[in-house]
């Protein structure tokens, strides 16, 4: 049988995508460009595979090299676990993350001497559309069901559509689609490189469908280019504190915030963020807590928030308990109250309009933001409790801002205690900072009211995809059950319909009762 590359050159590729896929996550700035063809290679190595073990292999190669932009996962293990166990357990959950990057290559991109793990019996001809079909309806279906997406809330964290969070002309696909268009385009394009390249290999022709796909996405490239305006100037200033971390052992947290926050005033902020921090030796959150600084919201004639608590500057505090974080995952199940298995959340009414806030990985999922946009908060600011790891986390949430601004025309906001806040436009654009000084971030929003497709109609494209996902499934069930033969459970050899073993590897075709 012709080999395209031997089983050494076919682990390389796997390398090679590994480390395109590592470059193209934050906090590398490069994904924007690489993210477009970093599977490209892992596909043709795939393909190109004769052993079905061996592609198995191939997927963890690429996993593992991937795997050091989630090792932030131990933080979620930290919350419950001393440090000693969360590590190693952090380390596992990011190989397994990596992988989950590339998972559905195994069972769609088909091998070039084997048929596909899944979906066995559809045309060769859907190739092209296959993986990004069922891949971008696996991420919509965690991030969009009750309960799944409280839980797998990270996996937004590892959704292909953040390597491009400071590609602007690309993001404003997601006014349309929402993030998973991103998703979708980024797989698309990597399988019309890799189908281009197979396919002249083998037929010395150029492929059509591969041609298309291109087109289209220079086409939504073009569209995002020339629909950004320029400048997006906001009339509120917003002041962001994110204290140093070797100052933080020299001053009590909320007097230090106080005093930053005196310090900002010649910013004339009307809104002021005070990022959260961690502690690590007990796990707890150290503060600041802004319900004790009213006198200072009235004084200075401020709106104050930590992320938990709004403090207005008639003196009222308000809470917020964000209910889309996992330690909710079981609220509304004893006793069973529908309304908290998916929570309607709400902003906060201020003199500009509303504000709204999440909380990390409530940040991930597009359900929570959409539900404040349809309370009519017009500007959402997110910010975390957890601790980074080599600077991918603040990338990774600034990320979760920037698409949900651009999904809604909204300003945004990231405040993160150990640096990387940024304030954010509602073409998915950084604005530039406004303060010179390490410790604060300064710049103006606006409380708009323009909206999106994504903001009326939500996500057809998601249910869309999820439909094309279950048609195909339904197709291949079909051409099943009229197929004369089936395939190898373990060496996916074609064979007799009615065997009861395998001719090529001797394997029983007699499926467990469990």
């Amino acid at each position: 049988m012709d080999k395209m590359f031997s089983p050494k050159i076919n682990y390389g590729l796997a390398v090679l995508s590994g480390i395109l896929l590592f470059l193209s996550f934050p906090p590398f700035s490069l994904g924007g460009f690489l993210a477009w063809f970093a599977l490209v290679p892992l596909l043709i190595a795939v393909y190109n595979e004769t052993e079905v073990n061996r592609i198995g292999r191939l997927l963890w190669v690429t996993g593992i090299c991937i795997a050091p932009v989630f090792v932030w996962f131990y933080n979620e293990f930290d919350f419950f676990l001393p440090s000693i166990v969360a590590w190693p357990l952090g380390i596992i959950s990011a190989i397994f993350g990596g992988v989950l990057v590339v998972w559905y290559i195994e069972d769609y991109g088909k091998p070039k001497q084997l048929p596909r793990k899944g979906l066995s019996y559809l045309p060769s001809s859907l190739q092209v559309f296959l993986m990004p079909i069922v891949g971008t309806a696996a991420e919509f279906l965690v991030m969009n069901l009750p309960v799944v997406m409280k839980v797998g809330g990270a996996c937004g964290f590892i959704s292909l559509s953040r390597t491009q969070w400071l590609n602007v002309p690309i993001l404003q696909l997601a006014s349309f689609t929402g993030m998973y268009g991103v998703t979708f385009l980024i797989l698309l394009v990597n399988c019309a490189f890799a189908h281009t390249i197979i396919h002249y290999k083998e037929t010395k022709q150029v492929s059509k469908q591969a041609i298309a796909v291109l087109l289209m996405a220079s086409m939504v490239f073009v569209y995002g280019l020339t629909s950004v305006p320029e400048v997006s100037v906001g009339d509120v200033d917003v002041v962001i504190i994110q204290a140093k971390p070797e100052v933080m052992e020299t001053e009590h947290i909320n007097e230090l915030y106080a005093n930053l926050s005196e310090h900002s005033l010649k910013y004339e902020p009307e809104i002021i963020l005070w990022s959260i921090w961690m502690g690590l030796e007990p796990p707890e959150e150290d503060g600041p807590c802004a319900d004790q600084y009213v006198d200072f919201s009235k004084e200075q004639d401020v709106y104050l928030t930590d992320g938990g608590s709004v403090v207005y500057p008639d003196g009222r505090v308000e809470r917020y308990h964000a209910p889309y974080l996992f330690p909710h995952v079981f609220d509304g199940f004893v006793p069973f109250d529908p309304s908290k298995i998916l929570p309607n959340i709400h902003g906060f009414d201020t003199r500009f309009g509303k504000l709204g806030i999440l909380i990390c990985m409530e940040s991930a999922s597009t359900i929570p933001a959409r539900q404040l946009v349809e309370d009519g908060t017009q500007f959402i600011v997110v910010t975390s409790a957890d601790r980074p790891v080599i600077d991918a986390f603040q990338g990774l949430i600034g990320g979760n801002v920037v698409y949900r601004a651009v999904e809604h025309r909204i300003y945004t906001a990231l405040f993160f205690g150990p640096g990387g806040s940024i304030i954010v436009d509602p073409y998915g654009k950084i604005i530039e900072d406004a303060a010179p000084e390490e410790e604060i971030v300064a710049g103006k929003v606006s409380f708009t009211n323009e909206r999106t497709f994504y903001t009326k109609y939500g996500d057809i494209f998601g249910w869309t995809i999820v439909g094309l996902a279950l048609v195909l499934v339904g197709y291949n069930s079909y051409l099943k059950r009229k197929s004369p033969f089936k395939y190898c459970e373990k060496c996916r050899a074609k064979i007799k319909k009615d065997a009861t073993f395998c001719d090529k590897c001797g394997t029983s075709q007699k499926k467990s009762p469990i």
